[in-house]
């Protein structure tokens, strides 16, 4: 039998009267997403003057006679002049420029959390976050075969003597941290807060890993952990929050006594571990120029500009909000479902994130609303997705009251 044969026997597909052509339902779909306003993704500021260092350094690179031969292989956790750069950015966070061998370069914070999970924990080990987190942590741990246990927070983070009960109770292997501009609440731990963390973890033998992906957005933020005990700290500092997320280049600095090439040997062959060898280029170029210090300042500006604007729209609802901080976070009444809310700004065609999202364990997650303001490319889009939250939540306590006053 033929494959004309064959084709004839086949069953006719279902009817399709009364749909769209499938490149025509593609279109109407990419267009409601064209219009959705993203306050959701706490994209970097990405100022005019990335475009003016991105397109000179680009073109001082490729007049550059070895870039090509430079850039012909992987870098796996960075060359040594890489790594000399990434000790000069992590510098003013860390306390000092540490040596080239306690430097790795990943494919972003994300490898960075494998290749230190993977160093200090097996399979069914636990470990800390904060109760609300960067959202990948937990699923990072997971798929490692690692418990995720969350340690109650306050407004500057970590709450130190919930730490202890954990540490007691059930000796976590690590704390994974965000000290400063923490995701999703901003919460910023003071020198203070910072000294009692650090003991508590060395009283528990519990490692710390401190990821500052804002340190340099937040120009008061107190000294990094990794400076008050870079005995048991792995510190992840990725640039794309400074820079751009398309770059894919993280600087991981590597606790005292251990040596960067051993931490990262299990990973030599997994090519997707490592940092672009162009990117590699990129940022050191940055660095050691100069540009990378000036783009961070004028990012600083960009987000100081777009703060400014989002408390003109949500003041009134007691965001909060710190100097380098992407987001806002904001506090609901019981009566008012951050759920709704999230739900009926979808409706009307805003991005936003509802706690839940940011939890790493079971327990029930505050009502409350994460707002980022550097996802609009412009400051007329993020006007415009400000509003829709300022009324939504308006209208939400609004109907609160009226049905407080009608039980009443």
């Amino acid at each position: 039998m033929g494959i004309g044969q064959l084709l004839q026997q086949l069953p006719k597909p279902a009817s399709k009267r009364g749909r769209r052509p499938r490149k025509a339902r593609e279109r109407v779909v990419s267009h409601q997403q064209a219009k959705i306003i993203d306050l959701s993704t706490a994209l970097p500021p990405c100022p005019q003057f990335l475009r003016e260092a991105l397109s000179q350094s680009l073109v001082e690179l490729a007049l550059e006679p070895e870039l090509h031969w430079r850039i012909r292989k992987n870098r796996p956790g960075g060359e040594d002049r890489d790594r000399e750069a990434g000790a000069r950015w992590i510098a003013p966070r860390v306390g000092e420029i540490l040596p080239s061998s306690r430097i790795l370069l990943t494919n972003g914070t994300q490898n960075a959390l494998v290749v230190v999970l993977r160093n200090l924990c097996k399979p069914g080990d636990v470990i800390v976050a904060e109760q609300l987190a960067y959202l990948l942590i937990r699923p990072i741990a997971v798929s490692l075969g690692l418990i995720v246990v969350g340690v109650e927070m306050d407004e500057e983070g970590v709450n130190p003597a919930a730490l202890d009960v954990i540490g007691r109770a059930i000796r976590p292997k690590l704390l994974y941290c965000t000290p400063t501009v923490q995701n999703p609440t901003t919460a910023i731990m003071s020198a203070d807060r910072r000294a009692d963390v650090v003991r508590i973890a060395k009283t528990h033998n519990i490692a710390i890993i401190e990821d500052d992906v804002l340190g340099r957005l937040h120009k008061e933020a107190p000294p990094s952990l990794y400076s008050y005990a870079p005995d048991i700290t792995w510190y992840i500092m990725s640039v794309s929050k400074c820079f751009a997320m398309g770059i894919r280049l993280a600087y991981l600095a590597i606790p005292e006594g251990i040596r960067a090439a051993d931490v990262f040997a299990p990973h030599l062959r997994s090519s997707s571990m490592f940092a672009n060898s162009l990117s590699c280029e990129l940022v050191s170029h940055w660095v050691k120029g100069g540009h990378g210090a000036e783009i961070a300042e004028k990012a600083r500006s960009e987000v100081d500009a777009r703060q400014k604007l989002a408390l003109q729209h949500l003041g009134q609802f007691g965001p909060r909000a710190v100097p380098g901080g992407l987001h806002l976070w904001i506090e609901l009444p019981a009566n008012v479902s951050s759920d709704s809310v999230v739900k009926a700004a979808l409706a009307s065609g805003v991005q936003i994130r509802s706690a839940g999202m940011f939890s790493v364990d079971h327990k029930p997650p505050p009502n409350a609303i994460r707002v980022a303001i550097t996802g609009p490319q412009n400051h007329a889009g993020l006007d415009a997705g400000l509003s829709v939250v300022a009324n939504l939540l308006s209208e939400h306590l609004a109907e609160t009251a009226q049905r407080k006053v009608q039980i009443s």
